[in-house]
């Protein structure tokens, strides 16, 4: 596959930069980006004039099956909306529900821009099974808790230790963490569990942490001790996922500066739960990674990242009155190659590079009433975040493989998908 006539955004010497260059693809991999690629015979061409091709997207914290919440229970605070709302109807999801909101939720995604997504869910065989189906990349688990006893805390071990084993090991597109729930809803056993598994199979570790000011005390209460030495205690060595983030301390941080960890940023999502707003400029300049998340759509209202990208750049705006902050090149890397590299992947993904793995995106802004937003374009980049959504995605390329060209689908159906949540 050649990609033409596209603005390609690459990172070069620390800096985000838009550059006209063609995208030679061998297989799986970018094999070659240069100016003027004469296409061989048979190759597919994709012309990608007035259009912005860049890496795809990196969701770093999500729960796939969450879109049938998508415009409930507003106006609850974090406790009220787990403990009342979302977790007892939760336990009455089936597999195929499971099933069918993951397909709602990748058609979704692929269809805004994202390429990658790491998830944080049960009935994990179904998800992954939706995503096998897809051929999306994805970051996926079992969820580990137990502060709903002992018994269940065992089966859900049982499942994710199972769900590993059970793994294609030849499908690259599908890595695995171990995703303790958060440190106010697991004892000490279960996260000493989630150590030895993270080490077994070395593996990741994916965790809510801090994202409301109730953990604060409720973690002290259970571990008697601050939530970033608990973290420590257990998930030092181990590199390690942190959602959302929102309520971290400067003993924290420094904490966190001493651990092989990053944070997932979920701006919408903590906005509309009442979390407030995570210091991520703050955590940068300390040198701790941040990347961005949607979360599930119950609280993060949809999965397109182009919105979280703004949301996220206007919040530390809304912050930092007249300080230095964040620009939108640092969002697009935080969208990119930042999330790479907090799920570990940034050796495969994350970036326009040759010898990388082909998830890209083209973006189409060709000057007409649909983008009447990046009118004049005078920068690329900010309006990128600023002013594009994703239904400017023109096409989805994961691992060379084409998902969705001129915004049809080609692996799911989605007048099949969209029918099943009408009826």
């Amino acid at each position: 596959m050649l990609i033409k006539n596209g603005k390609v955004i690459i990172f070069e010497d620390n800096d985000v930069k838009v550059k006209e260059l063609d995208i030679k693809i061998q297989g799986s991999k970018i094999e070659k980006l240069a100016k003027n690629i004469k296409p061989q015979e048979n190759e597919k061409v994709i012309d990608a004039s007035h259009k912005v091709v860049m890496p795809g997207l990196i969701n770093t914290h999500a729960h796939i099956a969450m879109s049938i919440f998508r415009g409930t229970f507003e106006g609850c605070d974090l406790y009220t909306w787990l403990n009342e709302k979302i977790w007892p109807i939760e336990a009455r999801l089936t597999e195929e529900d499971v099933y069918n909101a993951s397909m709602l939720s990748i058609l979704e995604m692929i269809s805004t821009g994202t390429t990658c997504v790491n998830d944080h869910y049960f009935f994990s065989e179904k998800i992954r099974e939706a995503l096998t189906k897809s051929k999306m990349r994805a970051v996926i688990t079992r969820v580990l808790m137990d502060n709903d006893g002992q018994e269940a805390s065992q089966n859900r071990i049982n499942e994710f230790i199972h769900l590993f084993e059970t793994r294609d090991k030849n499908n690259n597109l599908i890595t695995y963490t171990v995703s303790p729930h958060g440190l106010y809803t697991c004892s000490g056993k279960v996260l000493e569990k989630s150590r030895e598994l993270a080490l077994k199979y070395n593996l990741p570790v994916h965790i809510h942490f801090l994202e409301s000011i109730s953990e604060i005390e409720d973690i002290k209460k259970l571990h008697g001790s601050t939530a970033s030495k608990v973290l420590k205690k257990y998930f030092d060595g181990i590199h390690t996922i942190l959602a959302h983030g929102v309520k971290l301390s400067d003993e924290d941080i420094e904490i966190l500066k001493t651990m092989d960890c990053g944070i997932a940023h979920n701006p919408i999502s903590n906005f509309r739960l009442g979390c407030k707003i995570a210091d991520v400029t703050k955590y940068l300049y300390n040198g701790i990674n941040v990347a961005l998340g949607t979360d599930g759509q119950g609280s993060g209202n949809n999965l397109d990242m182009f919105e979280t990208m703004k949301i996220a750049a206007l919040a530390q705006g809304g912050i930092h009155e007249n300080e230095a902050r964040i620009t939108s090149k640092d969002i697009i890397k935080m969208a990119t190659i930042s999330g790479a590299q907090l799920l570990g992947l940034d050796n495969k993904v994350g970036s326009i590079e040759e010898g990388k793995e082909a998830d890209i995106i083209i973006v189409d802004l060709m000057p007409r009433l649909d983008n009447i937003k990046t009118i004049p374009n005078n920068d690329i980049i900010s309006n990128l975040v600023y002013n594009t959504d994703g239904r400017s995605v023109d096409t989805t390329i994961v691992g060379g493989e084409i998902l969705m060209e001129n915004r049809k689908m080609k692996f799911i159906t989605a007048e099949e998908i969209i029918n099943k949540f009408e009826k």
